[in-house]
């Protein structure tokens, strides 16, 4: 039987091929689903033709690749290497597909044969006998032919059916309007909207919807800590404003406790909204920070390479991250490249063109 060995990250696995059509992609509803950020929803299929078998590409994004070659159809082969984005297959039928059949085209007859009487009587001669001549069969006489029917009268010609009368059709019931988001759901706020930019530092964000196409890698440790360490530059910033500001309000007299306290609850203020304000905000809608569009990152769903989180996903994330940002974030290092605050609101930082 023909089957699929399928090359991933943890490992081979075989799909041996029982269906007549089977569909490869991202999604639950597909006949081989590959969890792979570089393969489409519905990225191929392979059909059984009459010679075999062939792979047809599903206006994928990565294009599917035929022994290193992109093709849109292919006739496959055994041992064939199918490339559907990061992830490798083999093609393994060593039986083949062959159909037996004569010289004309015709396939070979099969069940009882019905043979002349010549043939059965040289089939039945012993050995060594010359065959008898078989008289050919009496040729039947003629059937009687039966005298015409009597001429009658042709039918009436039928009336003309009523025309319908005509029938009100029920207007169709409005459309139900979508469920509302749950908490955590993945979402894409962004989709069909103009370019827009949030913020002071929206022009060093991606536009909206993002053209930047992802290169089927996650985002590193090294990446990752430079991405972050760009977002803190504005903290520092800030704090470093209220600190001179501090400095002058303390020389006025009568005024330099009030106005320290006042300062220090300020910069408590603006810190905050920067960060469990801003930043949320900046992931769920262009889907990266300042310092992750320099670094060419994107924050996005698990599943979902073009999706967006929702702003209560993007604040817990945004939390757990400032929270766990030593031992936690040390975990980007593992296979899955995903820190405790991936793992929570499960997301990955993957790596994107631009």
């Amino acid at each position: 039987m023909a089957k699929l060995l399928v090359q991933e990250s943890s490992g081979s696995r075989e799909f041996e091929l029982v269906d007549n059509e089977v569909h490869i992609g991202r999604d639950l509803d597909n006949t081989l689903r590959i969890p792979d950020p570089s393969v489409s929803r519905h990225h191929a299929v392979l059909r059984r033709t009459a010679a075999g078998y062939e792979v047809q590409d599903l206006q994928s994004s990565n294009g599917v690749l035929l022994n290193g070659s992109r093709v849109q159809t292919g006739t496959l082969r055994d041992g064939d290497r199918i490339t559907l984005g990061q992830v490798h297959l083999v093609f393994s039928d060593p039986a083949g597909a062959t159909v037996l059949v004569q010289a004309g085209g015709v396939p070979p007859p099969q069940g009882t044969v019905r043979m002349d009487a010549g043939a059965v009587a040289a089939a039945q001669v012993p050995p060594g006998t010359a065959p008898q001549p078989v008289q050919p069969p009496a040729p039947a006489p003629p059937a009687p032919v039966p005298p015409p029917p009597p001429a009658m009268a042709p039918p009436p010609a039928p009336l003309p059916p009523p025309p319908p009368a005509p029938v009100a059709r029920p207007l169709s019931p409005p459309p139900a309007p979508p469920p509302p988001k749950a908490f955590g759901e993945f979402t894409n706020p962004g989709a069909g909207q103009a370019p827009a930019s949030v913020g002071f530092l929206g022009k060093f964000l991606p536009p909206i919807p993002d053209d930047a196409r992802p290169t089927g890698d996650r985002g590193d440790f090294v990446t990752r800590l430079l991405a972050a360490l760009i977002d803190a530059v504005p903290m520092v910033v800030i704090v470093i404003v209220f600190l001179v500001l501090g400095f002058v309000v303390a020389l006025i007299p009568g005024v330099g406790l009030i106005g320290s306290c006042g300062l220090s609850l300020i910069q408590f203020v603006v810190i905050l909204g920067y960060a469990w304000y801003l930043m949320p905000l900046w992931i769920s809608k262009h889907g990266a920070t300042p310092g992750k569009k320099i670094m060419k990152l994107r924050i996005v769903p698990e599943n979902d390479p073009a999706g967006r989180l929702s702003f209560g996903q993007a604040l817990v994330r945004q939390i757990c991250h400032l929270l766990n940002f030593t031992i936690g974030y040390l975990l980007i290092f593992g296979a899955e490249r995903k820190a405790v605050h991936d793992m929570i609101t499960k997301t990955i930082v993957i790596k994107v063109d631009r």
